[in-house]
């Protein structure tokens, strides 16, 4: 079997040599294309607001470097499934025995490492057949503050409880976990193991 660029990167560069693999796997195309789909409701709107515009124009003008910026962002928008699903192309997920890897090989390499105590909130949902979602963290902003930290806000949560409004937020990304992955049960028993074991290992 043809490994994928992602996959024969991280035999070759990434994985340890008393590493084994427990399990591999692929974002699911239609699923990736689904994360932030709000992005590209607003990005068709902002086209066809600023076509509208250009139609209502009395005359052609010169074109200005702001309105080059903002045709270009509208449709950075508007084109987000597509960004998504070529981004979930180049990508890989991995389960060891000693850690979980979201691997993407483009221009670039993008990795994401979950050791077990990085698995801080795992949930299976089941999508059909043998396929679904395993979420393995919630989503943290990048550039925490320390006045983030004193004016966190909350809200709350829709089961009694409180989620944090800045954050740790109440949402997930591309990188928090696998997404729309066949042979879920596979992954989710190598998981398990992954998580057990070090369970063990921090008692002994």
């Amino acid at each position: 079997m043809m490994l994928s660029p992602a996959e024969s990167y991280f035999q070759k560069n990434y994985l340890w040599p008393e590493e084994t693999i427990k399990w591999r796997g692929y974002p699911g195309r239609a699923r990736s294309m689904a994360f932030n789909w709000w992005f590209t409701i607003v990005g068709w709107a902002m086209c066809i607001f600023l076509f509208m515009l250009w139609r209502a124009s009395p005359e052609i003008t010169d074109v200005r470097l702001p309105e080059v910026v903002l045709v270009l962002f509208a449709l950075w928008l508007a084109l987000t499934p597509l960004r998504y699903a070529l981004r979930a192309r180049r990508t890989a997920y991995f389960v060891t025995d000693k850690r979980a890897v979201i691997l993407e090989k483009g221009l670039r390499i993008r990795e994401t490492v979950f050791n077990p105590d990085a698995i801080t909130d795992y949930k299976l949902i089941r999508r059909g057949g043998d396929r679904g979602d395993i979420r393995l963290r919630l989503s943290q902003t990048r550039t925490k503050t320390a006045y983030q930290e004193d004016k966190e806000k909350w809200i709350p949560g829709l089961t009694g409880g409180n989620v944090s409004w800045s954050g740790v937020a109440p949402f997930v990304s591309f990188n928090d976990g696998f997404w729309g992955i066949t042979e879920i049960s596979m992954a989710a028993t190598a998981l398990t193991d992954l998580v057990n074991s070090a369970d063990r290992g921090a008692k002994y």
